[in-house]
């Protein structure tokens, strides 16, 4: 009788079983999806030809932030759930190893000038602007109380009056702070080619019709936050390549066959 696991993934002579692949399941969906298996599977083949491996202080720490956010603060409590979920200590510290393993790669592969060159290319992208604004429906709404804030009237009275965004009107239409992204292409280049406390628009989107009232603007700088978002991007970039260079088997579409 053959009692070989069954493999769901194969990724050069790194495997998932299908087993792991349950455990995973049981756990959460987004651990089960083949995309998220192909990475992790990946990143242990690679931190294996570059000779790194798991700081066990990180990855205990990994398991225990698991475990505080799962409630399981007891010996038993963790006990009882590994029990439910059909697996061993081993198997949950398996699961932290990738992560473990991808920050120690990116800390070894992207290079502080990287970070820097990409940081000065995309700066634009980490802009930020501090804004409020008043929503109607209608263009002559908005076009009338940009002529009252213009008199001296107070905007963000006026939001709590007039504005049809009920999220912001509340808070006489402070809407905090944004990236450009979260704004049209429109908005966007208005807000940050402009000066703290101009008031611009109207302008429309999603079938409103938007009053900004700049509060303050803060230009992209290196932040260590932001200098740990862009080499993550940067590793990300950097595995997808290393990853086409891989024998991948995705054995679990096959495992109902014959």
């Amino acid at each position: 009788m053959d009692n070989a696991p069954l493999i769901a993934l194969r990724i050069n002579h790194k495997t998932l079983t299908l087993k792991q692949l349950l455990q995973r399941l049981r756990i959460d969906a987004s651990l089960a999806a083949i995309s998220r298996c192909k990475d992790d599977l990946t990143i242990e083949c690679w931190a294996e030809s570059l000779g790194l491996t798991a700081d066990t202080a990180a990855l205990q720490t990994a398991v225990t932030r698991f475990r505080r956010a799962n409630g399981l603060l007891t010996s038993a409590q963790a006990s009882q759930w590994l029990t439910n979920h059909g697996m061993e200590l081993e198997d949950l510290a398996s699961l932290f190893r990738p992560q473990v393993l991808k920050e120690s790669i990116a800390q070894h592969l992207v290079s502080d000038d990287e970070v820097k060159r990409y940081f000065l290319e995309c700066a634009h992208q980490y802009d930020r602007a501090e804004i409020s604004t008043i929503a109607t429906d209608e263009y002559g709404i908005a076009q009338e109380l940009l002529f009252r804030v213009e008199e001296g009237s107070d905007f963000h009275a006026l939001a709590r009056e007039y504005s049809s965004d009920a999220e912001t009107a509340k808070s006489g239409g402070y809407a905090g702070l944004i990236g450009r992204a979260d704004l049209s292409p429109e908005m966007a280049a208005a807000v940050f080619n402009a000066t703290k406390g101009s008031l611009l628009g109207p302008f429309e989107q999603r079938r409103k019709y938007n009053l900004v009232l700049v509060e303050a603007l803060y230009p992209a700088e290196l932040s260590e936050e932001i200098a740990v978002d862009i080499r993550q991007q940067i590793f990300q970039y950097k595995l997808e390549d290393y990853q086409r260079t891989l024998n991948i088997q995705e054995e679990v579409w096959r495992l109902g066959e014959g």
